[in-house]
């Protein structure tokens, strides 16, 4: 869950020994069961098992690391906004019944059932959350555009902003640098945007270097800050970048309450392409 959030192998590998303590831990302790027995579990002359005295150590630890993931999506929600992720609940819920379960009633095993059917959920929603994520850029891709405008329309009274954004001078990237590049800044986009965003909004790729954000709103400074924040995130990756271009973003801001789309679209596309005339200095 924590690479899946923060896609971060080096975060990873940071948390390997905090990871391997609980590990350590139930190891040592079952070693020590040899010598000490009672300690983790017994087994009688007449070969019958019984919990020991830190039997119920195992059931804590793992509760700990259940809450730990709950934790780190609750941190990432209030710093970055949505997680772009299965719900916690479809893994953790069915883990946290099944082992409180198998260790309320003994004899009972749940554990690996309650797991078996959390890896079967999760699997079902990361099927049907691949098909709506664009490969590069990590963001909702046009078929769930398609959807989410859809629903809308559908919605009554909705009230949106939408916010488009073009890359300025996007193709001098490809020329000057190569596709492989190219690539490396559609991924950067994606980043940015996933981070910049606040939690009632959402990023979509359309296609090329044209992106899409939706806020659910009917206030237009909240449509400004998310704008803000994007700007802010940009600056930032200028600052500190070590790849040999810099970005930035020619943007159309319309609100939706109610009207045809295509009027809503077609509102944003003309300011944003009449930003991107004043951005790249053309007639």
């Amino acid at each position: 869950m924590d690479y899946r959030i923060f896609q971060s192998l080096k975060r990873l590998k940071k948390k390997r020994i905090q990871l391997g303590i609980p590990v350590l831990l139930v190891e040592v302790l079952v070693l020590l069961n040899l010598f000490i027995p009672g300690l983790m579990f017994r087994i009688s002359s007449h070969n019958v098992y019984t919990r020991g005295t830190f039997s119920l150590l195992i059931y804590i630890l793992l509760m700990g690391c259940f809450l730990e993931s709950i934790y780190i999506v609750h941190i990432f929600e209030k710093k970055f906004g949505s997680v772009k992720f299965f719900p916690v609940v479809y893994y953790m819920f069915p883990c946290i019944i099944g082992a409180t379960i198998q260790a309320i009633f003994y004899g009972i095993a749940t554990g690996w059932l309650s797991v078996s059917i959390a890896f079967m959920l999760v699997h079902m929603q990361l099927q049907s959350f691949n098909t709506f994520i664009d490969e590069m850029s990590g963001l909702y891709n046009r078929k769930y555009l398609n959807y989410y405008l859809h629903k809308m329309e559908e919605t009554e009274n909705a009230k949106y902003f939408g916010i488009m954004l073009d890359v300025n001078d996007f193709k001098s990237i490809n020329d000057t640098y190569g596709h492989l590049m190219g690539d490396q800044a559609i991924k950067e986009i994606g980043h940015i945007l996933t981070h910049a965003i606040p939690s009632n909004a959402i990023a979509m790729r359309m296609a090329g270097d044209e992106f899409m954000v939706f806020v659910e709103t009917g206030l237009q400074e909240e449509a400004e800050k998310c704008q803000a924040r994007i700007e802010k995130r940009v600056q930032h990756f200028n600052d500190t970048t070590d790849l040999p271009f810099y970005l930035s973003f020619s943007y159309g801001v319309a609100k939706y309450d109610g009207q045809e789309l295509r009027d809503f679209l077609a509102e944003m596309d003309e300011k944003m392409y009449n930003e991107k005339k004043v951005n790249l200095g053309l007639k």
